[in-house]
């Protein structure tokens, strides 16, 4: 962790003392990596965005315990410099009304950043800033995460380095693991042993139906196919209340699961808390955390054993860095949540790296989307993110 995340995260635990003991290594921190940046992105400015929304039908729908998805929209942000360096990202929007509106925001937030020099931190600042009336959250929040992540991505290939480098870190291998997005035990049994056989480290079931008994066919199916070692996680989608949650949660703490995710809303500190106090198997939370501040809130009251925050959803690259950095002050492991080729970089970086999670939703956009490797994860060498878009996919789901 640099000094910088660990004086924010220090401070987020109201710890001032030793924030400030900490404060000469900061400015050591801080002066370095400012005169790095510095030299790299003077000279580059933002020129303009192109903005591509995109939806294809799902060849098999992604059923989970809080409702079933046939098809998957998405946005792809292409951020271009006056240098010629373009940086990317994309990401998820669930529902297709969201296209539009998500277009309309960042051409908005385009003209806006026009001109002004590449540096995602003071980007990003400027921009929320900017919504500080109303607050950066919904839609909005997902267009300012992309494009501080294109920030970075542009910034790391001026530099000629992969954004793990940049962060600090060199790329290396994290245990990955594959969602089976199912809810019937044959296709369980299916997609775990899919996943076996292409030398993934454990996989990631969907659980939450009304009926408990349906979710232990599920785990009894891909422990049929997998063996009884081989690590399973379960997601619950926030499918149970709290006291649903307690009681079917006990009931499986005997069979030897990686963790319970998000069993109940996610808006429900209090009740999260309660769940993860009452079982032995360690919960998981963090894809609906919108701000470091949240995750530090969850963290504090003991609500989540483990962590995994969403790059959007936190907020980018640099809130995603500053939550990984509370975590390991907290001692709790780090997990990704989609965007596997992104995350890879930022896992790459974090002291408290445990997995990173595979869904393959977004494969059919990208020329060379992740694969295992020995069971690990490990973040491309090339400069940026190293992604490259698969045009000719693209250009087949595009909405007008």
């Amino acid at each position: 962790m640099s000094g910088i995340d660990l004086m924010h995260a220090c401070q987020a635990r109201g710890s001032l003392a030793t924030a400030t003991s900490l404060h000469t290594i900061v400015r050591h921190d801080e002066f370095a990596k400012s005169h790095l940046m510095t030299s790299m992105a003077a000279d580059i400015k933002v020129r303009d965005f192109r903005i591509r929304p995109i939806e294809f039908k799902l060849e098999r729908p992604i059923d989970t315990g809080g409702g079933v998805i046939r098809s998957w929209p998405v946005i792809l942000l292409d951020l271009h410099t006056d240098a010629g360096i373009v940086g990317v990202s994309f990401a998820g929007c669930f529902l297709p009304m969201l296209l539009n509106p998500m277009v309309a925001m960042l051409e908005s937030l385009g003209e806006m950043l026009h001109g002004d020099t590449l540096s995602p931190k003071e980007m990003d600042a400027k921009l929320r800033s900017m919504a500080r009336l109303i607050g950066v959250q919904g839609p909005l929040a997902m267009a300012v995460a992309m494009i501080e992540i294109a920030a970075w991505d542009a910034l790391a290939k001026a530099a000629g380095l992969p954004v793990c480098r940049l962060l600090g870190s060199a790329p290396r291998p994290i245990p990955l693991y594959k969602t089976v997005s199912a809810m019937l035990p044959q296709r369980v049994e299916e997609l775990s042993r899919q996943a076996l056989e292409r030398g993934y480290a454990g996989i990631k079931l969907k659980l939450g139906h009304a009926d408990a008994r349906l979710d232990f066919d599920l785990i009894e199916a891909a422990r049929g196919c997998c063996g009884a070692d081989f690590p399973i996680m379960v997601d619950f989608n926030q499918a149970l209340s709290v006291p649903e949650a307690i009681r079917r949660l006990r009931s499986m703490d005997e069979l030897g699961l990686q963790w319970f995710e998000e069993p109940v809303d996610a808006m429900n500190h209090t009740g999260q808390a309660r769940v993860a106090h009452a079982v032995r198997t360690p919960v998981s939370l963090g894809e609906n955390w919108h701000s470091p501040a949240e995750g530090e809130q969850h963290m504090r009251s003991g609500a989540a054993d483990l962590i995994m925050p969403d790059l959007i959803a936190i907020g980018g690259v640099s809130a995603w860095m500053q939550t990984a950095a509370m975590a390991e002050l907290h001692g709790i492991p780090v997990s990704s949540h989609s965007y596997t080729e992104l995350s890879a970089h930022l896992l790459a970086a974090t002291p408290m790296a445990h997995w990173a999670e595979h869904v393959s939703v977004f494969e059919r956009l990208l020329l060379e989307p992740a694969r295992p490797v020995g069971g690990a994860l490990i973040a491309s060498d090339r400069p940026g993110f190293g992604i490259e878009w698969n045009e000719d996919a693209i250009r087949h789901s595009q909405v007008n």
